[in-house]
């Protein structure tokens, strides 16, 4: 009778704690507001490749330390499917998970810490991601790789929110609310992949863009 109850109370745990976990929902942007072309030689007439946040953004002074993840897809003819292609401001590379069955339980762990920024009070913080979901460097390769339905936030290790993510080849944003990165103390975000849409070739689940836009720099 009292496991019956140990284990009727942790459910009833669980549920109160998955009903306190707060859902985001992604909007969808457009490619339009996020890349520009190297440079033109007349108005209507690009050169180069297409480069994502061109200009002044978050970035200019807010900074990833470093980016690990449970798993990656092997290196196939040169190329590689390391975390760090989901922060390089690329879009045709990828992060692609390294497991069976679409990577669920898979995640990507980004480390901010400012430590060794002279005069940093803790102003920096991010309230915003931007990411390209899927391996976006064109539409078939696109629909043959698994992208992300849901993803699971974890704050310093806790859990922070659920990301329902859109099915969309362009870029989508997410409001996740203001989190600061004090100073003298490394803060981690945790994105663990917990639903995916099936490719219509690969189970591989990609992300070709997670990056950020936030506080404290302009």
């Amino acid at each position: 009778m009292k496991i019956k109850l140990t284990i009727l109370f942790l459910a009833f745990s669980s549920i109160l704690f998955s009903q306190e976990l707060k859902i985001i929902q992604a909007v969808q942007g457009k490619d339009s507001n996020f890349f520009e072309y190297e440079d033109y030689e007349t108005p209507d007439r690009p050169i180069g490749e297409l480069i994502f946040l061109k200009g002044c953004s978050w970035y200019c002074g807010g900074s990833v330390k470093s980016i690990k993840a449970s798993s990656e897809l092997k290196e196939n003819n040169g190329i590689n499917y390391s975390p760090k292609n989901a922060h390089d401001f690329d879009k045709n590379t990828a992060w692609i998970e390294g497991k069976t069955n679409f990577g669920i339980g898979e995640f990507i762990e980004y480390s901010f810490d400012f430590s060794e920024m002279k005069e940093y009070n803790g102003g920096l913080g991010i309230n915003r991601i931007l990411l390209a979901n899927g391996y976006k460097k064109n539409k078939l390769t696109w629909v043959n790789n698994s992208r992300v339905k849901q993803l699971k936030v974890y704050l310093n290790n806790k859990p922070y929110a659920v990301l329902d993510l859109l099915d969309s080849f362009e870029i989508q944003t997410i409001d996740i609310g203001e989190i600061k990165f004090p100073a003298n103390k490394e803060t981690k975000l945790k994105f663990e992949i917990t639903q995916v849409y099936e490719g219509i070739k690969f189970k591989d689940t990609a992300i070709s863009l997670l990056m950020f836009n936030g506080i404290g720099v302009h």
